[in-house]
Parts: C-alpha cells; sequence; structure tokens
C-alpha cells in the first residue's frame, strides 16, 4: 500500500473520505441495548471525531445529542435525567429527547420563545439486534442493516464491547486473517476438541460479492480430507467468523470495527445462534465486564498489558484474560496507525489485501458520485453466513450456499 492509500482507508475524521462514507451512509453501533438504563446517568459517545452523549429517559425513550451544552458548552455528561429531558447542572437549561430546548429558567417569560431559536446538534438514535445505533449524516437513513444477527431473539446472542487506542482498520483486519488463529490464540483451543481448527498454514481462496468478500481457509484435514473455514467481511466494517464450528454447528461470531476517531476504535464482538438458543460461552469471558471488556493501562513500558509471568507457566501469548486481550494487544503494539507501506506481505494475507482493494474502491465510487450500499442490498439479497467443516477432497468450499442468508430471512 501506498501511504496515500493508508491514509484513505485510516482517517476517518473531518472531510476525509472514509468519515463521509461512513458518516453519510451507514448506521453505526455505538453501545449495548442493555448500557442504557432508563434514567441512568448519560453517557459520553464518540464517534468519527464527533462528541456526542446518549441517555435513555424515564419511559425508555432513546436521546443522542451533541455532548456539550448550547449555552456555555459544559458537558451534558454531568446533566440531570428529568423524565424524559436532560438538564444541564450550570445554569439549568433543559433539553428533550428530540434535542429541542425546552427550559432556559434565566429568560423567565421569555424561555419559551428563546429556546425555541436555539439550534442543538441532535443525531439520530434506534436499537436492534441488541445495539444501540447512530446515524450521523444529514440525509435520510436507510433502514437499520438486515443482518442475521439482528434477527435472532435475545437468548440467541451475545455482546460484548470495548474501546482500543488505535486505528479501526487495525481492529478490523484480524478477523479476516485465520492463520493467526494457530499462533496467537492457540492457548485458548478447546481442549475438548483439539481438531476444531487443524493446525497446518491454510490455503486462501477468495471470492468477491457484492456486499464484500467470502475467504475460504483451506487446510488439510484427516485421511486426505479438507477443512474449510470460510468467513464473510460485509462492508464497511462487518466481519462473520464460524466461531465454533463444527462443534457448534450453527454457532457464528461478528466483529464490529467502529471508529471513534483517527487513532481510537471500539470493538463489538458477539456470537449468534442462527437455528436456537446461544451455546454456553461463560468459559471465555468469565469476570469480564461486557460493556469494558478489555480495559486498563496499555503502553510500550507494559508491553500493552501482556503478562510475562502468564508465559513463563506455559501460556503462549502471555494475555491470559481472554482471545479479544491477544488481538487487542498486538494491534495496539503496531501504534496508533500501522504504516501498511512498510509491510512485508505472503500468501497468507490475501483476505487482508482483497478486503483493503475493496474498500478502496468504494472510496473510488463515492469520489465520482456513485451510491454507496448503506442499505446492504446485496447482503439482503444474496449474502452468505459463515461456515467451518471438514469435507472430502475435491470438495468446493463455494458449496457452502446451503447457509445461504436468504433462507433466514
Amino acid at each position: 500500500m501506498t501511504p496515500d492509500e493508508n491514509q484513505r482507508l485510516t482517517l476517518v475524521t473531518g472531510n476525509a473520505p472514509m468519515a463521509r462514507m461512513l458518516r453519510d451512509n451507514f448506521w453505526i453501533p455505538f453501545a449495548r441495548t442493555e448500557a442504557l438504563v432508563p434514567s441512568a446517568a448519560p453517557q459520553r459517545v464518540r464517534l468519527l471525531g464527533h462528541d456526542l452523549v446518549a441517555f435513555r429517559a424515564g419511559d425508555g425513550t432513546l436521546a443522542l445529542m451533541d455532548e456539550h451544552c448550547p449555552h456555555r458548552r459544559a458537558s451534558l455528561m454531568l446533566g440531570r435525567i428529568e423524565g424524559c429531558t436532560l438538564r444541564c447542572i450550570y445554569h439549568g437549561w433543559r433539553m428533550g429527547a428530540d434535542g429541542a430546548v425546552v427550559e432556559v429558567p434565566s429568560e423567565g417569560e421569555r424561555s419559551d420563545a428563546f429556546a425555541a431559536r436555539v439550534r442543538v446538534e441532535r443525531r439520530l438514535v434506534r436499537e436492534g439486534g441488541g445495539l444501540v445505533w447512530a446515524f450521523l449524516g444529514q440525509g435520510e437513513p436507510p433502514e437499520l442493516p438486515p443482518l442475521p444477527f439482528m434477527a435472532v431473539p435475545d437468548e440467541s446472542r451475545w455482546w460484548c464491547r470495548m474501546k482500543v487506542p488505535c486505528n479501526w482498520l487495525q481492529g478490523f483486519e484480524g478477523a479476516l486473517d485465520s492463520v493467526h488463529l494457530n499462533w496467537l490464540h492457540r492457548g485458548w483451543s478447546d481442549a475438548d476438541h483439539p481438531d476444531q481448527v487443524p493446525t497446518g498454514a491454510p490455503v486462501y481462496e477468495i471470492a468477491e460479492t457484492g456486499y464484500g468478500l467470502r475467504t475460504a481457509a483451506i487446510r488439510q484435514g484427516v485421511a486426505g480430507r479438507q477443512h474449510f473455514r470460510v468467513a464473510e467481511f460485509i462492508a464497511p466494517f462487518y466481519a462473520f467468523s464460524a466461531s465454533r464450528q463444527p462443534v457448534v454447528a450453527s454457532d457464528c461470531s461478528v466483529f464490529i470495527s467502529v471508529p471513534v476517531d483517527d487513532e481510537t476504535h471500539m470493538l463489538f464482538f458477539g456470537f449468534w445462534d442462527n437455528e436456537g438458543s446461544l451455546a454456553d460461552i461463560s468459559k471465555y469471558f468469565a469476570g469480564l465486564d461486557p460493556d469494558n471488556l478489555v480495559s486498563g493501562t496499555f503502553e510500550p513500558d507494559n508491553r500493552w498489558g501482556q503478562d510475562r509471568a502468564a508465559m513463563d507457566e506455559g501460556h503462549f501469548s502471555g494475555f491470559p484474560q481472554s482471545v479479544l486481550h491477544e488481538d487487542v494487544g498486538v494491534q495496539m503494539s503496531m501504534g496508533p496507525i500501522v504504516d501498511r507501506s512498510r509491510e512485508t506481505l505472503c500468501g497468507t494475507d490475501l483476505a487482508i489485501v482483497r478486503m483493503r482493494q475493496f474498500l478502496l474502491a468504494q472510496l473510488v465510487r463515492q469520489d465520482v458520485g456513485q451510491g454507496v450500499d448503506g442499505a446492504f442490498r446485496a447482503y439482503a439479497e444474496g449474502g452468505f453466513l459463515p461456515f467451518s467443516y471438514e469435507a472430502p477432497a475435491g470438495a468446493d468450499w463455494r458449496d457452502g450456499g446451503a447457509r445461504k442468508v436468504g433462507v433466514f430471512a
């Protein structure tokens, strides 16, 4: 990649090309539904460099607006929730969940007329699929994304969230990198099912779709058979993986890398089961906060949270808390925005290269005034679920079409 291409993909604030594409076309998740409790304190939300506050009013109504009071710019994180309104504690200005100023106490009888003239930066907010979503654009938004985890009941999915101090693309690329399963996550292999993913290096095959890519990691299985592990990249920031398959046959997982600003992202990771209740996941994330799963101080001086004593005791990576601690530890170690022009790529990086090319092509289409599929029509019409299984020699991984998402729509 050239430095210019790297900037086009990574910069997400102001009027950068990626910022405009995400802002004007896509709903962006920012919280788990359970994290916004009626009448609880407002929460700070930062997306694409915009500072916002979110709260759930006493009647359950969601609100998302500029973090700073339109009066003297005090943070509304300090505000009081009063019924369906948010009151700034500095001078008592009160805003409704729709963003309108409804009271300016110091103006007395002129309060209503004065308040009606004040402009408040309010953002559209909805919830669905166990997440709360923001639309930051000025035009008419699409519907929430018609992705398979949105349609399953609550007992069939689980979400966690973490804030990571590095660029959003670093947080995303690992989801399409199958070979790191054999190394970074080897301390988390399932002792009851050691052959869930064969240990050999995969050969990659890629199929481009209208919504992104299908990426097949093909490894040698037992007795001449082949092991397929097929992931789905749905532009711009969704990756579906086969999770615990084939041990849990209908188990899927999703990574969503949400840009906070140029050097920070929120990673949402979730499981869903497209056929029934979600199998137990407690052993993977026991004792961790699902709203802030990876927390602490991360810097070179402490090796981004690595525990060398755990390594001395036999843990491979030194991040024994969870697989996600392993992922974000190595991603942070690359720096706030990795210089991809200095990479030395190899054959197993094909999925990552093709993903970058797909996103760059989307930005070119935006540059020339062509539309971007913010409604995910291509996925709704012909998307697939991820899968992982062993197949006879000579089988074609593309025959995983039995898991075509249309049958669940």
